[in-house]
């Protein structure tokens, strides 16, 4: 499946998710889409979507010196990061007009980071690294 994924495309999916996600928390008064925003904490479940997908696209971006032997600890390094991300991203919405906000948004981004993390760590563990570009010789030497 992800067969065509270099670190390089990695990292730019990542910061083309991130960057989504930062123009879809910028987006002053969303409109309320009838029958779906009165589902209780729906806008959690978006939430876990997102970063979800975001741990997962973080997991395969960073240049891990080695496959990391605990999927556990590289998926709670991403759910860190995300963590630090989303709780920026929930103060930054505090100056959108038509937006709030919530401590619990941010924990919901961290756990979805995690688990999304997690997820590609353990799916990676099964596909081969994934290419990097080689690196120019150096002069001189």
């Amino acid at each position: 499946m992800l067969k065509f994924l270099t670190v390089g495309r990695a990292r730019i999916a990542a910061v083309v998710w991130g960057v989504f996600l930062l123009a879809l928390t910028s987006w002053p008064s969303p409109p309320e889409i009838p029958g779906v925003t009165s589902i209780p904490n729906f806008d959690k479940f978006c939430h876990a979507v997102l970063y979800g997908v975001l741990g997962f696209l973080v997991y395969f971006a960073i240049r891990w010196p080695e496959r990391p032997r605990s999927a556990l600890l590289a998926a709670c390094f991403i759910g860190g990061a995300l963590a630090v991300f989303g709780t920026l991203d929930e103060l930054h919405q505090a100056w959108i007009p038509g937006r709030s906000m919530e401590g619990m948004d941010a924990v919901t981004d961290a756990t979805a980071g995690f688990f999304g993390g997690l997820v590609g760590a353990l799916y990676g563990r099964r596909l081969k690294p994934l290419a990097t570009p080689p690196r120019a010789a150096s002069m001189g030497s």
